[in-house]
């Protein structure tokens, strides 16, 4: 296990736990009667929806690596691609959401909580297509940090959209944005 390893799992993990940052700000302005217990269940649902999801996009890419032997050697370009996108696409939407513009639709019941929790992890599904060249303890020790990054922040999210509303979230939106930029920047400057 390498040093960048642990980097890039925290760095992946505080990606994807700005959007449950934006996420739990507004179900935790919409349940503000939720009891705590009950909302780190649901922040660790979140988390594992995402550790999941990064598990399957292992899974796909190791898989079709060993299929489509020409694929391996843009595997880089592909994870700087994937990740590019993602942080382009989520500095937008932050960009977009105008002052009381609410970024996320919040939810009230647990079925619709799992709902939002699946569809919120196709971006760890595409993290998970950005690690080929990790060993499964380091897919194991990235799932954990992933987890570990995103129950936190949901919590807190969840406590301040309690407490303050939505008016973080573009800024959250923005910020996750910036740090899956840097990590492409980071994955480019080491390939050379």
């Amino acid at each position: 296990m390498s040093v960048t390893v642990l980097i890039n799992s925290f760095l992946f993990g505080l990606g994807l736990a700005f959007e449950s940052f934006m996420v739990a700000l507004a179900n935790g302005l919409n349940n503000a009667n939720m009891r705590v217990l009950r909302a780190l269940c649901f922040a660790s649902l979140f988390a594992a929806c995402h550790v999941a999801a990064l598990a399957a996009g292992y899974a796909f890419v190791f898989a079709a690596a060993k299929y489509i032997a020409h694929i391996e050697r843009f595997l880089t370009w592909i994870a700087v691609g994937v990740l590019a996108t993602l942080g382009a696409n989520m500095l937008l939407e932050g960009l977009k959401v105008r002052r009381g513009d609410e970024a996320i639709k919040p939810v009230r019941r647990t079925a619709e909580f799992f709902v939002q929790s699946v569809v919120a992890s196709f971006d760890a599904f595409a993290v998970g297509l950005t690690v080929p060249n990790y060993t499964a303890g380091d897919v194991a020790l990235c799932a954990a940090i992933i987890f570990t990054v995103i129950t936190a922040f949901y919590s807190v999210g969840f406590v301040v959209g309690k407490k303050c509303g939505t008016k973080f979230s573009k800024y959250a939106a923005m910020l996750g944005g910036l740090v899956f930029i840097g990590v492409a920047i980071e994955i480019v400057v080491g390939a050379f």
